[in-house]
This record gives structure tokens, C-alpha cells and sequence, in this order.
């Protein structure tokens, strides 16, 4: 039990240091010693020097990923997490990178989405290896890996790099998404709007990334009615600041951060100022945006699709910028496979008159058969930790490692019903539900290798 103890709080102080480092992908220009930045690069160092320390065996993967190896065998279970986090964005009332605690709560970013899941999954591979080293546990059969990528919330090419060295699992697991399990994911894509801006929004500034539902928006404006202007902002309740100076207007629009995936979680601050803007001025470009992609559905940009297995697809203005007459805009899309998404991006060209659309990303929808031996696993052990036998696997309108994994589904760390903080401000985590966490995820790690 001491020991146990001991494992415990060193997992907290391991994890507090991991959430220090501000690890936004993008952040600085890549380069071939830190392909996706060094911040993020500072992540797997930091996780490398951990692993080093605590005796494992690791490998490298020229930046892009890092794997902590346990036995070995013919066939190879990963557990895949990602270090990389979204931006800070805005409203919160503790430091994104502090690392504070209160009481039993730890405040950060990333300390849902995936740094903590990430040092849970560590700290049971120390337990594993311990286990193994007093011989309290039987001989791995198949190799186990615990994967560490630092570039999920863009690209997924920290991912693809490893697989393309290592080749795939027999099979995975991503601790990012929801219990019992997520059978499948809906597609998701992101498009790339490009073209000139002229009206009366001189400048704009909307959102922190594409998968992000917008917390605000600033932009400059030509000196329309003050007034009118304050008018339809207020008449939609909207929380802004408006200010004149000389012949221009600063406006600056306050929204809600969620994950792109789940709409009704967030307020799109981006789309209040097109509205307020559009309102007050008729100006053609903020109506035209504004109508696009106002239903979060898709249906006002006569896209909308719903699928029995799948869902709604979903839609977000994640990004949008105006300066010096050029706009450019990212958005994001999750769908279901009903949907086609070379069908969708001509839908939407033929609605953005005079705005070049690019489809620059594309993870299509996946489904895994409920009936595999691995996931069976999954389910048994969820449903023992958790004495849920109703809860049934899901499909997610999230992207995780299983859309690079062939063999690959999201696990946990979230329970149906339970709001996700992750994209979110104040994101936080219990250091109890890690505990919890901590003997389910070691538990199936066991199996998934000795089964």
C-alpha cells in the first residue's frame, strides 16, 4: 500500500511538470530537429528524460514521436496518447500552464486531453514493470508500447511518421474519448477559405484553432452607427466592448470555447460579430459568412446530414482573419459516412461567392467490429471497474489515433453524461478519478498483453 502511495504522488508531481510546458503545436517554425515546434518537442524530452530515469527501455522517432517498450513478442499492443494541447483561448480563472491545485482538482491545459490520460497510462506501465520485476505478474506475450505523439490536435503526422517506421499494432488503444469505448469515429475535415474582403470590416480576428469553437473576436470596422450597431449586438445578448476612435470601430465579441465536435457546448464569438455586423450595416461579406455557417448543423449551408449509427453532421468557423483586403478562414467539419466530402466542399464553394475553398485535411469515418477479442476486453474490464453493464459503445464525433491506427479504438477517460473540458477554459482533472483511472487502464494493459 505504501508503495502504491509512493507511485501515486510521484505520478502528480511527474504530471504537474508535463503540464508546465506550454506545448501548442505551431507555436514556432518547425524544423528537422523539431518538426512541429520546439515547445512541443520539449514534451517528449521531458517524458523521454522520465522513462530514462525510471529504467525503460524507449525508442525515437526523429521528434515526431517516442515509444516506451515493455517485453516482447510477435505481436505489439500500443497505447497511444498525445502530448500536444490547443490553445490557451480565454475565461479562465486560473494559469493554463500552472499546474495549480486546489483541494483535489488540478487546473491546465491538456489535463484532460491527453496529458493526463497520457500519465496515467506511464504510471501504469510503471506498475506493469514493477509487477514483472518481482515476478508478481506473468511474462508478457505480446510487446507493449506506450506511444507518445505531439502533433494529434493538427495534423496526425506525428503518428503516421511512427507507423511508417514501425508499422501498425496488432492492436491499440487511445485513452481520448469516452467509456465504455468508441466503436467509430465520424469523419473530419478542415477547409481552407481564401479570397478578397471589402465592405466595412477593415480587420478581423476570430478564434485560436480550426477545432475550436471560437471564444472571441476582434475586429476594426469603418464608422458605421455606433448606435445600430450596439443595438444588434445587444438585442442578441451578445457580451462585447465597443469603442470609437477617429473614424473607425473597435469591436471585440466574447463566445464560449468547446470542441469543435460538440457545437451546443460553445458560442461561436466569430459568427455574434458577423451577425451584429451584418445587421447593422448589410454588409454583404459578414451576411454571406454569417448565413454559411450560422446552423452548426449545416443546414443553412444545405449540407446537413444525419446518420442512425453516426449522428449530425457538425460545422465550425473555427478561424477567421481579414487584414489589408485578404480573408482567410479555417473550418471545421465532423460527418457521418452517409456523407461524401468532395460533395460537401462543392456544396460549400457554390455557397461562398467569390471565396476559393480548399479541402486541406480529410480523416474519413471509421467503424470497428464490437465482436473483436481486444475490444471485448475493453468492455469487460470497463463494466467490472465501473458495475455499468448499460452503457454501450459509442460513436464519436471526435478525432483520436484511431483514425491513423487501422486497429485502434478510444478508451475512456470519460464517462457517458460526463461533460469533456476538453478546448475548454478552466480544463481540470481529479486527482482521485486519475487513482480510479490508474487501476483500470493497468489492469487491461495486463490483459490486452497476457490474454
Amino acid at each position: 500500500m505504501l508503495l502504491k502511495q509512493m507511485m501515486i504522488r510521484k505520478m502528480i508531481e511527474d504530471f504537474k511538470g508535463l503540464l508546465k510546458i506550454k506545448s501548442i503545436g505551431g507555436m514556432q517554425a518547425a524544423s528537422e530537429l523539431y518538426p512541429y515546434g520546439e515547445n512541443v518537442f520539449q514534451v517528449l524530452d521531458y517524458m523521454k528524460n522520465l522513462a530514462l530515469s525510471d529504467g525503460f527501455e524507449i525508442k525515437e522517432y526523429d521528434g515526431h514521436a517516442l515509444a516506451i517498450i515493455l517485453g516482447s513478442g510477435e505481436e505489439r499492443i500500443d497505447v497511444v496518447c498525445h502530448l500536444d494541447v490547443v490553445h490557451e483561448g480565454i475565461g479562465w480563472t486560473h494559469e493554463p500552464f500552472g499546474a495549480k491545485q486546489i483541494g483535489d482538482i488540478i487546473y491546465g491545459r491538456g489535463t484532460q486531453d491527453d496529458k493526463g490520460p497520457a500519465m496515467i497510462a506511464y504510471t501504469a506501465m510503471k506498475d506493469i514493470k514493477l509487477g514483472l520485476e518481482l515476478g508478481q505478474l506473468k511474462p508478457l506475450q505480446r510487446e507493449l508500447r506506450l506511444v507518445f505523439g505531439c502533433d494529434e490536435e493538427r495534423t496526425m503526422n506525428d503518428i503516421k511518421y511512427y507507423i511508417a517506421k514501425d508499422g501498425e499494432p496488432t492492436f491499440a488503444f487511445t485513452p481520448d474519448g469516452y467509456f465504455p469505448l468508441s466503436i467509430g469515429e465520424k469523419g473530419a475535415l478542415m477547409w481552407a477559405l481564401k479570397g478578397k474582403a471589402s465592405g466595412v470590416i477593415l480587420s478581423l480576428s476570430g478564434g485560436v484553432q480550426c477545432n475550436v469553437i471560437p471564444p472571441v473576436a476582434e475586429a476594426t470596422l469603418k464608422d458605421i452607427n455606433i448606435e445600430t450597431l450596439r443595438d444588434c449586438l445587444e438585442r442578441e445578448n451578445t457580451v462585447y466592448t465597443l469603442t470609437q476612435d477617429g473614424s473607425e470601430l473597435k469591436l471585440s465579441v466574447k463566445g464560449k470555447a468547446a470542441h469543435a465536435s460538440k457545437p451546443e457546448l460553445g458560442d461561436n464569438a466569430t459568427l455574434r460579430l458577423l451577425k451584429g455586423v451584418a445587421q447593422a450595416w448589410g454588409d454583404s461579406l459578414a451576411m454571406m459568412l454569417f448565413n454559411t455557417f450560422a446552423d452548426s448543423y449545416g443546414v443553412a449551408a444545405d449540407m446537413a446530414t444525419e446518420s442512425e449509427t453516426m449522428g449530425k453532421l457538425t460545422l465550425n468557423l473555427g478561424v477567421l482573419r481579414i487584414k489589408d483586403g485578404e480573408l482567410y478562414a479555417e473550418v471545421d467539419c465532423r460527418y457521418p459516412m452517409e456523407a461524401d466530402s468532395a460533395k460537401l466542399t462543392q456544396i460549400l464553394s457554390n455557397q461562398l461567392h467569390g471565396i476559393s475553398v480548399s479541402l486541406d485535411y480529410d480523416a474519413k469515418p471509421i467503424m470497428n467490429d464490437v465482436r473483436d477479442p481486444f475490444i471485448q476486453i475493453l468492455l469487460k474490464n470497463y463494466r467490472t471497474w465501473s458495475k455499468d453493464e448499460v452503457s454501450e459503445p459509442l460513436i464519436s464525433g471526435g478525432v483520436s489515433y484511431s483514425k491513423v491506427i487501422r486497429h485502434c479504438v478510444a478508451f475512456g477517460p470519460h464517462r457517458q453524461g460526463e461533460v469533456s473540458l476538453a478546448h475548454q477554459a478552466d480544463e481540470c482533472i481529479d486527482v482521485n478519478e486519475m487513482e480510479k483511472l490508474l487501476s483500470l487502464y493497468t489492469q487491461t494493459m495486463i490483459d490486452l498483453t497476457t490474454q
